[in-house]
């Protein structure tokens, strides 16, 4: 059985959200271009026009509901959606304080220095700290995943090892590991 029929397989039971439980937001663009997909017949168009810089946008349910079509595009497409791939495994792991404070630190080490304004960087440091604080990206995270069944689980999971292995080499900090390792590595002890 190849992988894209394992994600699709382990999702099968995820009903197809209504428009209105498709996004956060009042974009209704977004919501009548979705509301348009089955998860099957979701393409690169789709994940460039609609999910790429959107997945925040998406219910929970919407995000459950795509992610087979979301993770095979990422997996086999990936030239294709690259920067896509890189916001939904993003999405697929949890949160961590030490994220926020290293990416901060990577960009403040961006050159030219000359160019950063230290008020707008301490105002943008105590931003990111305190939205990360509040709980919000944290309680985002386990209100989309702490759902899904072990079937699902272990889908992520294997989805994740292939898209180390395929193009781990894009993200040389660790960031496919980390996802395993804070919470899809759970599903890989379980038969």
């Amino acid at each position: 059985m190849t992988l894209r029929t394992r994600l699709y397989e382990a999702f099968a039971s995820r009903p197809r959200p209504t428009a209105e439980e498709l996004v956060r937001s009042e974009d209704r663009r977004l919501r009548d271009m979705l509301g348009e997909r089955a998860v099957g017949e979701v393409t690169v168009e789709d994940v460039r026009g609609a999910f790429e810089g959107n997945l925040w946008a998406l219910t929970p349910e919407a995000v459950r509901y795509y992610l087979p079509a979301l993770m095979d595009l990422a997996l086999h497409r990936y030239r294709e959606v690259s920067v896509f791939a890189s916001e939904l495994l993003g999405a697929l792991t949890e949160p961590s304080r030490e994220d926020v404070v290293a990416s901060l630190e990577a960009f403040e080490e961006l050159p030219p220095v000359e160019l950063r304004d230290p008020v707008i960087a301490d105002a943008l440091r105590r931003q990111q700290l305190e939205w990360f604080d509040s709980g919000e990206p944290t309680a985002l995270f386990h209100e989309r995943f702490d759902g899904v069944t072990e079937e699902e689980g272990r889908a992520v999971l294997e989805f994740l090892v292939a898209f180390g292995e395929e193009h781990g080499g894009s993200f040389p900090f660790g960031e496919v590991d980390a996802a395993v390792e804070r919470y899809w590595g759970r599903f890989g002890s379980r038969s």
